[in-house]
């Protein structure tokens, strides 16, 4: 089907990306994360890595949203590569050049619905190395990494740290289960987990600042996500209010259905607006960068509830199968309003600082 939006982040890296997901499925066979180098997109050409930057992930992000494609390549592509550049020099060299190789792949080991620096792990730290405590939930399992990125508070301390785990250390999942979206996800309870020294690879300032910079990210392509799959569902709405009849006549000639598809075509350019000055705030290191991104989220959160709902019904009994691709994108905005947290998460956030 032709869309009826432009892309926002145009591109070869979206022709490509888009390319490759009108002919997959939701949850695609294989790596191709690894596949495609996508990896490595924010990691700079002296660690192997492209040099590239957040519109080229941005890119990525928006032709898989597009067609429903459930792919980590916000946790594997952009929180991945930016926690490693936290550490120093001669291990981000050795770390970025795993990531950008075909033998390893990184994930973090993090909730998807908290913020990357909400730490729900507790580093105690021994004459051997570390001990690891504590219960992480909603953590995306639906690729195989090699290594995970564990954020954990330093006992009796509120500073983070960033750990560097390989897979083998990490134990088995409490629980496995599907997401509102599709998505394969599990809970993971470590108790004492034992690692060594080296595992920490940041702490105090240097792990907080990678740890924000990664936040502002995760918002951002979650954000990115977000506007893109409400132009794909505006597009089916109207795709199929246009094919299909009642009382003769197609569904598109109901004066309430019209008036209803305008409101979220109204939505979908307020919210590409919000987007569209959000990243222009990213791009230049904005100082007011978070609050900026607290209320975009904020704000995309009720558009994208209001148009998923709208669509659901618009398409009446189908949009309740799961074999339309409107009811999986609507499915995916419900969701991305809990991705990194929710609007009462980040709204508390925001009366608590308001400047």
């Amino acid at each position: 089907m032709a869309l009826l939006f432009a892309p926002i982040f145009p591109g070869m890296l979206f022709d490509a990306a888009a390319r490759f997901a009108q002919n997959q499925g939701a949850v695609p066979a294989g790596t191709p994360i690894r596949d495609f180098g996508w990896a490595s997109t924010l990691v700079p050409e002296k660690f192997g890595g492209v040099g590239g930057n957040l519109s080229d992930l941005a890119s990525i992000t928006e032709a898989l949203a597009t067609h429903g494609v459930q792919l980590p390549v916000i946790e594997a592509c952009a929180i991945a590569p930016i926690l490693l550049q936290a550490v120093p020099s001669d291990i981000a060299q050795t770390c970025l050049a795993k990531l950008c190789g075909i033998d390893a792949s990184f994930l973090p080991l993090t909730a998807l619905s908290s913020p990357l620096k909400l730490c729900t792990v507790v580093a105690r730290q021994l004459p051997t190395g570390y001990e690891l405590t504590g219960r992480i939930q909603g953590v995306d399992y639906s690729s195989h990494a090699t290594h995970h990125l564990i954020v954990a508070r330093t006992e009796g301390t509120p500073d983070a740290s960033i750990f560097v785990v390989e897979q083998a250390r990490i134990p088995v999942p409490s629980a496995v289960f599907r997401t509102m979206e599709g998505r394969k996800a599990a809970d993971f309870d470590l108790a004492s987990l034992a690692l060594p020294g080296d595992a920490c690879i940041a702490k105090g300032e240097a792990a907080a600042a990678a740890l924000n910079r990664a936040d502002n990210a995760a918002l951002l392509l979650t954000a990115v996500d977000t506007v893109a799959c409400l132009a794909a569902l505006i597009s089916h709405t109207v795709t199929h209010l246009q094919e299909r009849r009642q009382f003769g006549v197609a569904l598109s000639g109901f004066q309430v259905l019209r008036h209803r598809t305008a409101d979220m075509y109204v939505r979908y350019l307020a919210a590409c607006g919000l987007l569209t000055h959000a990243y222009g705030e990213y791009e230049r290191s904005a100082a007011d960068l978070s609050r900026t991104l607290t209320l975009m989220k904020i704000s995309l959160a009720e558009s994208a509830r209001a148009c998923a709902e709208a669509a659901i019904q618009m398409h009446g009994g189908m949009g309740m199968s799961e074999e339309v691709l409107a009811t999986r994108l609507a499915q995916r905005l419900l969701a991305s309003e809990f991705r990194y947290g929710d609007r009462l998460l980040h709204t508390t956030a925001l009366v608590a600082n308001p400047g």
